[in-house]
């Protein structure tokens, strides 16, 4: 059995990864044509702009004169293949489950715990399990998940989605505190999404853009929402 059927989709992070990051706008650009995203129309134009700029910051093979500024430019170049390559890769991992329509990954399971009759943890474990089934109703009916207003906790509303909070319309101080984020991560996700023209479709696509620290990342995936 080949690869491709294995694991469809793997040629995405294969094409990003051989060229440097050159081409990280073909898999961003057949996932466009898929899914008939905007963003991914936009992010195919950035990641094209990437490209265009690296390929002007590196240096021809053949130019040896000014070696001080060859090299500089080799450096600079180089740490910005590297960056187009994570960012691209983080992004595509969760872009390539939706358009080859791969299972989301599932938790392993938990064997169980001598604390989990805490009625502390018990409480922490049962509004985990209500953020799953919120999530799951926004997959398979995101207006009804609207109407619900699940991930909007500055609404009034009914439905306990167990602490989730949209990353797209949630007020950015709304969403650091619900994710246990200071006022600092707030200003951050402000100007990520002030930059960004069109909503998030993933929530590692506001961890590139609003540059979190990574302490940051696993408190806002076990809140964050998006509505595809």
């Amino acid at each position: 059995m080949s690869l491709a059927r294995r694991a469809p989709g793997t040629w995405y992070f294969v094409v990003v990864i051989a060229s440097a990051g050159i081409f990280a706008a073909v898999p961003f650009a057949h996932a466009a044509h898929r899914l008939r995203r905007p963003s991914l129309r936009w992010w195919t134009a950035l990641y094209a702009a990437a490209a265009i700029a690296l390929l002007f910051i590196m240096p021809p093979s053949q130019d040896q004169s000014a070696a001080s500024t060859t090299d500089l430019r080799s450096t600079i170049g180089g740490i910005g293949a590297i960056a187009v390559i994570v960012a691209a890769c983080i992004q595509l991992s969760s872009i390539r489950r939706d358009v080859y329509g791969l299972p989301q990954p599932a938790r392993p399971p938990q064997p169980p715990q001598p604390w989990a009759a805490d009625p502390a943890v018990a409480a922490a474990l049962a509004l985990r399990a209500k953020r799953e089934e919120a999530r799951t109703l926004v997959a398979r009916d995101p207006a009804l998940a609207r109407d619900l207003r699940i991930g909007r906790p500055d609404l009034p509303r009914q439905y306990d989605d167990g602490g989730l909070v949209d990353i797209n319309t949630a007020p950015p101080s709304v969403i650091a505190q619900c994710c246990g984020l200071d006022a600092h991560a707030a200003e951050q996700i402000n100007r990520a999404r002030q930059q960004h023209p069109v909503p998030f479709q993933s929530v590692d696509e506001l961890l590139v853009l609003a540059e979190l620290d990574v302490t940051a990342w696993d408190l806002i995936r076990e809140r964050a929402v998006v509505y595809s």
